[in-house]
């Protein structure tokens, strides 16, 4: 049989991996992996918490309605599960790993809900723990995976509502989105693709007979996750408006400096990022729309109908976010839930596919000695599909693992240099320097010292690693840079917070001439031994005398 005859070879539906079907298994995989990935935080983990890591800690333990840059969910979170686990890098952390489990689950319960083939529902799931991007945010406890899983059981929601005539399912929107805007005000972008998918397709629809009060329902219960964002920021001035304007660089923003003007760079290089995002989980997906939108299903919830679905939701994240780089530059994790809501798609793509892949082989296997060529690079049958998935598969181990010691993969020759494992691993050795500059300061003082970061990060790490867990204040506000959360806080804004005077400092970043007018002296002791950013310089400070010398 000629390459041309098996272009027109239609697989059975359902001949490859039958045993996927089964929810059962579904669970059993995202249990193991989660379980896994618990026992590694808890007993090998050999890395300190990452900046953002260690601001959403002390975001936890000053609990607030919410926050300068975000909602009060992460802090919430964190806050949860160090009460019951100890303060320590694993109570901090479980909330990534147990948002990984919900968000595989999410996605696996809409594939199997909306793709008319329960086995995406496992291969959904398996997408995303094959996933560089997912593997790491799930060991990170940063807002992306916890957003991530309120999207996703929020889209899962919606097909539910205007497909199955749910009920309970429009609860379980409202408290989605509501859940999600705590951790991440960007879960509002899902909105405007429902809305246009409801109206262009409302024929097609299958509501519940009061759909329009349980609508109303959902509204309400949205509205509660949004009120302590909403409250919270008209007692404080709009703070969160102002660091948004200032991440968009637009007039009314945090930064003081004047805006970069537009570099088509910043739109390449996002566009880039996103297909890097992607990988071959995008080509999959890709392969599972045109599947999708040919199959011979026309019913009003088959797979055809879920293609459109799925684009336009994820689409409004895609688009906001492109704009958004004619005026910022932007981030790679920014569209991450819209990839998340494609997922589905690549794992329908990937079902069917393999199907075909599978007929073909044995169609392959039955022809005489020597078989014929069929493959693009081997002799055996190949397709797109099936190259897309063992790509995945070994991306998805190697990074997995990879990942768990990247300072073994700093070692190899011509790859060390790319991996930024001194990110990963600077924080205790700085915070052990420190405290050494602070005894060293109270032995010569006999006073008691305290830190100063001009960085944010730096600062709630230090608060983290430091003895005893300080209170650490953050100059950048005071320094040209943008404000932050230690701003807002009476103990550590060095506008009003008291007791510091005479005192002697360990201070961290800026230059000797920004810290001079506030000490008596100033001394210059270069880097911190490992220091993986330049321009964080360390300087002993002697007799605060406040702000501006005050």
């Amino acid at each position: 049989m000629t390459r041309v005859e098996t272009k027109h070879i239609h697989a059975r539906a359902g001949t490859w991996a039958p045993w996927a079907r089964s929810w059962a298994i579904v669970v059993a995989m995202v249990l193991v992996v989660t379980v896994a990935r618990l026992a590694y935080l808890a007993w090998f983990n050999p890395y300190p918490l990452i900046e953002d890591e260690a601001h959403y800690w002390e975001w936890s333990r000053r609990l607030e309605w919410s926050y300068y840059s975000k909602g009060p969910g992460i802090a919430w979170a964190i806050a949860a599960s160090v009460k019951v686990l100890g303060t320590g890098e694993f109570g901090v952390r479980v909330p990534a790993a147990l948002s990984g489990a919900i968000a595989a689950l999410a996605m696996a319960g809409l594939a199997r809900d909306s793709m008319r083939d329960k086995r995406a529902g496992f291969f959904a799931a398996a997408c995303v723990v094959l996933s560089p991007a997912f593997q790491a945010l799930s060991l990170l406890s940063t807002i992306d995976l916890p957003y991530v899983a309120c999207w996703m059981l929020a889209v899962w929601a919606a097909w539910r509502c205007l497909h199955r005539a749910g009920s309970w399912s429009w609860i379980g929107l409202g408290a989605a989105l509501g859940a999600g805007v705590l951790f991440k005000y960007t879960t509002l972008l899902l909105l405007p693709g429902l809305i246009v998918y409801a109206l262009a397709r409302h024929a097609r629809l299958r509501l519940h007979p009061r759909a329009r009060l349980l609508l109303l329902g959902a509204i309400a219960i949205a509205l509660l996750g949004i009120a302590p964002v909403v409250i919270w920021n008209a007692q404080n001035g709009w703070p969160t408006v102002h660091h948004l304007l200032g991440h968009l660089g637009v007039k009314g923003g945090d930064m003081p400096e004047a805006r970069e003007p537009y570099s088509p760079l910043w739109t390449l290089t996002f566009l880039a990022s996103q297909i890097g995002l992607a990988g071959a989980i995008g080509v999959l997906a890709m392969i599972g729309v045109v599947k999708a939108l040919r199959d011979h299903d026309l019913t009003p919830d088959g797979p055809r109908e879920s293609a459109v679905f799925l684009l336009l939701a994820a689409a409004p994240i895609f688009v906001f976010y492109l704009i958004v780089t004619f005026v910022s530059e932007g981030e790679a994790n920014w569209a991450i839930a819209g990839h998340a809501t494609l997922i589905p798609l690549a794992a329908f793509g990937l079902v069917r596919g393999m199907d075909r892949f599978t007929l073909l082989m044995r169609l392959w296997r039955e022809l005489p000695e020597p078989r014929p060529r069929w493959g693009f690079l081997l002799r055996r049958p190949e397709t797109p599909t099936q190259v897309a998935w063992h790509v995945t598969i070994g991306i998805g181990l190697v990074a997995g693992i990879g990942m768990l010691r990247p300072d073994w993969a700093s070692a190899l020759p011509g790859v060390g240099k790319f991996v930024p494992v001194a990110r990963l691993t600077s924080a205790t050795s700085n915070a052990g320097q420190v405290a050494e500059l602070i005894e060293s300061l109270r032995s010569h003082t006999h006073a008691d010292p305290f830190v100063i970061s001009q960085h944010y990060g730096r600062a709630s790490q230090m608060a983290f690693y430091l003895p005893g867990r300080p209170t650490v204040y953050c100059s950048s506000s005071l320094m040209g840079g943008r404000r932050c959360q230690y701003d807002l806080w009476a103990q550590t804004d060095l506008r009003r917070a008291t007791g510091l005077v005479g005192r002697p400092a360990v201070l961290l970043g800026a230059t000797r001439e920004q810290w001079t007018p506030w000490f008596d002296r100033v001394e210059d002791l270069g880097e911190l031994r490992g220091e993986h950013k330049r321009g964080r310089p360390v300087f002993l400070g002697y007799g605060y005398k406040g702000i501006g010398g005050s």
